[in-house]
């Protein structure tokens, strides 16, 4: 078994068990707030901690740092250590201005953010939004840690710590009714684990012997902070997409800030358990490459999207209201709310395959020092997403600005596709077409099943069960009889085991 696949598949189980326990956090969010005013204020103000962690932390710092680190520790580990000292000692002032300033603006901020908010609504997210914001310090000290130990091939431990936050949020849903509002019950567990989270990885780089010591090299921050600025710039282009949707869905009726976040949910489960295992494992790989190497990890890389990513989206896409009504319809969660959810997700799925490639191109572009082409992409998605978002919006309400984010992702894709071909980064041969055929060939098999099911078994949490088994088994089955190379050699592995 290949290094790269390895590691895909140790942090593709982390993050699948940090998901689950994601999709546990939703079901009690659903069960105790259902689609209210009081949950639409709690997501607006996780919102912007949320925006930040994407853009600074797991963004542009993470995609900055692998590369430069990974440079350094090739040429000595303690040359490795003291880039991360010098970053950690620029960056932690840096992030406690931005907290601070943050806090004090933040009734103007979520103003801009989410303007359709009843003044009441407002004034609670302000509040959960003052104790929420501190969320971005812990996570992007958090991301560093976590990119030196990817730097090291520790993928495991670094994509399991989010479950440390989605526990504590969990448990701050099970007291909510200790707190008055009880949403400030999960608000304010959410910033407990997010310390927590940073904890357990700052444990693991001691195995790295890794240990903060403030220190400043003047090369390194010079090396970084162009290709971080680069890569700020376009992942803020492309998270405005998150602001310009909860911009526009906050003047669609209560609740329908809640609704569009319930069914994005699903759609970021096969995106963060496979599209973004596969890519940060790439990111840590590709950046230490020859050029060859680079461009047969690269189409591998497209090969495990379309062995993961393809079902994924398809399963998820027939069985969404099953799926739905099974995690959700409970408590104040109602019918008609699953219904609404089913639609929005529809729109989401249709842009999947295209966000999980283009998470996986960008990184790509990372990892050449290319970030100005993931500048433009973004740029483009983002005036894409826009403009779909105000036209769409009108007619399709909560539904077309999932339809917008699909197009978005779809335009951005193509812009990556078309720099990697031109420059002779990608290079596809007809083993890895044959592969990716394979799996879409095992996708149709498994879609043909679960179409057959739906028309003789009606609704229930038993046949519901009984589909995804039998779906399941038909993938599998397809995948050996058709001999699809990266699914063998999991199979032999699990089977000498």
């Amino acid at each position: 078994m290949s290094k790269t696949l390895r590691f895909s598949i140790q942090m593709a189980l982390a993050t699948l068990i940090s998901r689950i326990l994601g999709l546990v956090r939703d079901m009690l969010f659903a069960k105790e707030f259902g689609a209210s005013p009081e949950y639409d204020a709690y997501l607006v103000a996780v919102l912007l901690p949320f925006f930040l962690r994407k853009i600074f932390a797991e963004g542009a710092l993470s995609s900055a740092f692998i590369p430069l680190y990974n440079k350094r520790a090739l040429k000595g580990v303690e040359k490795g250590r003291q880039f991360a000292n010098s970053i950690l000692t620029v960056f932690i002032p840096i992030l406690l201005v931005v907290v601070i300033l943050s806090i004090y603006f933040m009734p103007a901020i979520l103003s801009l953010v989410a303007p359709g908010l009843e003044p009441g609504v407002k004034g609670l997210a302000v509040f959960m939004g003052r104790l929420i914001f501190p969320f971005i310090l812990f996570i992007s000290l958090w991301a560093v840690y976590a990119g030196m130990l990817n730097s090291h091939d520790v993928f495991f431990t670094p994509a399991l710590s989010p479950a440390i936050h989605n526990v504590f949020i969990i448990v701050g849903i099970a007291l909510s009714p200790f707190f008055d509002p009880p949403i400030l019950g999960p608000a304010i567990f959410f910033i407990l684990g997010g310390a927590a989270q940073w904890l357990m990885v700052v444990f693991a780089a001691k195995g790295i012997n890794f240990k903060f010591t403030p220190t400043i090299d003047k090369k390194d921050i010079q090396d970084f902070m162009p290709i971080f600025l680069t890569s700020f710039a376009a992942l803020s282009v492309t998270q405005i997409n998150s602001i310009v949707d909860t911009n526009v869905v906050s003047g669609l009726g209560a609740g329908s800030v809640s609704l569009l976040q319930y069914a994005n949910r699903l759609f970021q489960l096969p995106l963060g358990v496979f599209a973004i295992s596969v890519s940060t494992v790439a990111l840590a790989q590709l950046s230490k490459n020859t050029p060859e190497e680079f461009k047969r990890n690269l189409a591998e890389g497209i090969e495990r999207m379309a062995l993961f990513v393809l079902p994924a989206t398809i399963g998820l896409f027939l069985l969404r209201q099953d799926i739905i009504v099974l995690l959700f319809q409970r408590g104040e969660f109602s019918l008609y709310d699953s219904f609404m959810t089913s639609d929005i997700l529809m729109g989401y799925l249709i842009g999947l395959p295209f966000y999980s490639l283009y998470s996986l191109l960008s990184r790509a572009e990372y990892a050449i020092k290319k970030p100005r082409i993931v500048f433009i992409a973004s740029s483009l998605s983002v005036a894409v997403n826009i403009y779909l978002d105000i036209t769409l919006s009108k007619t399709l309400g909560p539904l077309g600005i999932a339809l917008a984010t699909s197009f978005a992702g779809i335009s951005g894709f193509v812009v990556l596709l078309i720099h990697l071909y031109a420059t002779k980064r990608i290079r596809i041969k007809r083993t890895n077409t044959l592969e990716i055929f394979k799996c879409v060939s095992a996708t149709v098999l498994m879609g043909l099943t679960i179409v057959l099911a739906n028309s003789f078994l009606s609704y229930s949490a038993v046949n519901v069960m009984i589909k995804i088994v039998v779906a399941t088994g038909v993938l599998f089955l397809s995948l050996i009889v058709l001999k699809q190379k990266d699914f063998m050699v999991i199979y032999r592995r699990l089977m000498k085991k």
